[in-house]
């Protein structure tokens, strides 16, 4: 660790140790690839039967989750699994690596390609905006729900908008809209200029998945 920098303990299940172990060996500096190939790990630790999730791993979770574009890709792996996460994971890390070349936040360059409509329509993001029917692990999802609510008890009140928009994508996806709706309303309750909750809440409210859409019409 580089004299002066903060030592931050990253947290993960024993399943995961063997993924972690490359990127951990080194000099402990990481580079913006390398925490966002972490996540995925961690993600994955809540749904290892054997790992202790306790305090410590929530503030992680709760830490993590207050980073661009986080809990859309919690959300979406918690739903539909490691590739789904992974695949996630690279196009942030693409993004990210573009933002930093125009020298802007990745916020302002997903903004900036939202607004021009230049976002990538690739499958994570129709996955996360419900338009393929390929339906979500429902025991995933309530693994990943009962937790997050955890973090949310655990966490102070600026901290929580993120994961109320993870929750609130998990509500929808199993066909809760009005809780979901309820989750992301809260989030701009506690803050106003929260754009993830915002953007959320705008698509959530109007749209249901495909894949509850293709139960309905069953």
């Amino acid at each position: 660790m580089a004299a002066g920098l903060p030592s931050i303990e990253i947290l993960v299940g024993t399943a995961e140790l063997a993924r972690c172990a490359p990127l951990l060996s080194g000099d402990g500096l990481l580079t913006r690839a390398e925490v966002l190939e972490l996540i995925v790990p961690i993600v994955e630790t809540l749904f290892d039967p054997r790992a202790t999730v306790g305090i410590r791993f929530h503030a992680q979770l709760i830490v993590m989750l207050n980073f661009p574009s986080i809990p859309e890709s919690l959300a979406l792996q918690a739903a539909f699994g490691r590739r789904a996460g992974e695949a996630q994971f690279r196009k942030i890390a693409r993004l990210a690596n573009r933002a930093e070349r125009r020298g802007l936040s990745l916020d302002e360059y997903i903004e900036a390609l939202a607004s021009a409509d230049e976002i990538p329509r690739d499958i994570p993001l129709r996955l996360f905006l419900g338009e393929i029917d390929r339906k979500p692990d429902a025991a995933r999802i309530a693994t990943a729900v009962a937790l997050l609510r955890r973090s949310s008890a655990l966490a102070v009140d600026p901290l929580r908008p993120s994961i109320f928009c993870a929750l609130g994508w998990l509500m929808w996806a199993q066909g809760k809209r009005a809780l979901g709706v309820g989750y992301l309303s809260e989030a701009l309750r506690i803050d106003p200029d929260h754009a993830e909750a915002a953007g959320m809440l705008f698509h959530i409210g109007s749209h249901q998945p495909a894949w509850v859409r293709h139960d309905v019409k069953r």
